[in-house]
């Protein structure tokens, strides 16, 4: 199976020029699954304490209006997180586009820093009831963390005692923690007995520089696969999704608990 990952700019006129070498990168590798970054059609908000009703709004209808254009992407399956507003409350919510089904609601995020740039538990609100439970996409099973979730390992453990294939993580993080997030993902990988991929913005913003460097992690040993780089922003690579069939039979999978 074809994996893609990617890191697409924060800046609007940097990001059309990413979509379009996207684009034309998923026409020539024929990719099975694209993993798009953390809300990935609107410059990041949260950077802001203040939360403004206007701009959650924006970044909504910016969202539905590029819907149409991942549907045009060049891949089978599609996984990507985009804000929108239930009633009176606004979520950061993980979807995947299936080519032929549509678009699938996986869960919200449910787990937000509160600190300088990231300002999440100010502008999002969590919805009841959180399911981290796998998505069945025909023979593929996935479980999604969207950015900070990752860091609760005890999710990826239960995705992994669901059989999950591959756990993807959508992120929004900063250059200054590349190497934490790297170790959290390699961890996660052999925590859940699944390919773990992220795909993350790039770019600057101001006086913040974010991490770009998705990546394609294997189960068991944690060993990166691919990653992204400013000078090669999307890479695909072909997995072996046995590998994490049987890893669900190895440390520390094996080992029974909660």
């Amino acid at each position: 199976m074809k994996v893609t990952v990617c890191e697409l700019s924060n800046d609007r006129k940097e990001f059309l020029k990413d979509w379009r070498t996207l684009q034309d990168h998923l026409v020539h590798n024929k990719t099975d699954l694209l993993l798009l970054p953390e809300m990935p059609f609107y410059s990041w908000f949260a950077i802001n304490k203040e939360v403004s009703q206007d701009i959650q709004q924006k970044s909504v209808e910016q969202h539905q209006l590029w819907i149409k254009e991942v549907e045009k992407l060049e891949a089978k399956y599609i996984v990507y997180s985009a804000p929108e507003i239930v009633d009176t409350k606004f979520y950061n919510t993980a979807f995947v586009f299936q080519r032929g089904k549509g678009h699938r609601r996986i869960h919200t995020k449910s787990l937000f820093p509160e600190e300088d740039h990231f300002w999440e538990e100010s502008w999002f609100d969590r919805e009841d009831n959180i399911s981290f439970e796998t998505v069945q996409l025909d023979e593929l099973k996935i479980g999604v963390l969207m950015c900070t979730e990752l860091w609760f390992t005890e999710y990826a453990r239960r995705y992994g005692k669901q059989n999950a294939d591959i756990l993807l993580c959508p992120r929004a993080t900063g250059k200054s923690s590349v190497e934490q997030w790297l170790t959290c993902g390699k961890a996660s990988a052999i925590i859940s007995g699944t390919y773990c991929l992220s795909s993350n913005r790039s770019g600057k913003n101001d006086e913040f520089e974010w991490g770009g460097t998705g990546w394609i992690i294997e189960p068991v040993t944690g060993n990166v696969l691919e990653y992204t780089a400013p000078d090669r922003k999307f890479v695909t690579y072909s997995i072996d999704l046995k590998r994490s069939v049987e890893a669900k039979k190895e440390y520390p999978l094996n080992v029974n608990g909660f």
